[in-house]
């Protein structure tokens, strides 16, 4: 019996392949129910599963690193974390400018991530930093959908 098993390593190792494989296609199937759930009809114009979100520049402390989703929905930026149950929108009529940058809070992440400077709740200036995939598509999206015709933040053409 154990000359049977010598030999044959790699059905261990693709085993534990195609189960991380599984729970991956399993947390992403969650959160797609999740956002059916929460955004029923509401038209998404991008979605990124696998961001990481650093904070917002008006946070006491470091920077902190969550990771979740971000969603662009017509009015909105919308990310909300896995693990934390942390929440994030921002209105895009709040955003004034979207831009590449690698610090929050005066912390380098040592990283490119995806700055926005928005009005916050309070009517204060604010940031927040994420780490997408193909940001500069995200940069594009945000502009085009959300700033093209921003009433508080007219952007220059």
């Amino acid at each position: 019996m154990q000359n049977l098993y010598a030999n044959q390593q790699w059905i261990f190792i693709a085993l534990i392949f195609f189960s991380i494989i599984g729970y991956i296609a399993f947390i992403r199937w969650q959160d797609r129910k999740w956002i059916e759930r929460r955004f029923g009809s509401q038209k998404i114009l991008a979605m990124s599963f696998g961001v990481n979100y650093f904070g917002r520049a008006s946070e006491p402390g470091k920077p902190r690193k969550s990771s979740g989703f971000l969603l662009l929905l017509q009015d909105r930026l919308f990310y909300r974390s896995r693990t934390a149950r942390l929440e994030l929108s921002i209105t895009g009529k709040n955003i004034a400018r979207v831009y590449p940058d690698s610090s929050i809070k005066g912390y380098d992440l040592h990283q490119s991530v995806v700055k926005i400077d928005f009005i916050n709740e309070n009517n204060d200036h604010d940031s927040a930093a994420f780490k997408v995939p193909y940001p500069p598509q995200w940069i594009h999206a945000i502009e085009h959908n959300l700033l093209k015709n921003n009433p508080v933040f007219p952007q220059k053409v």
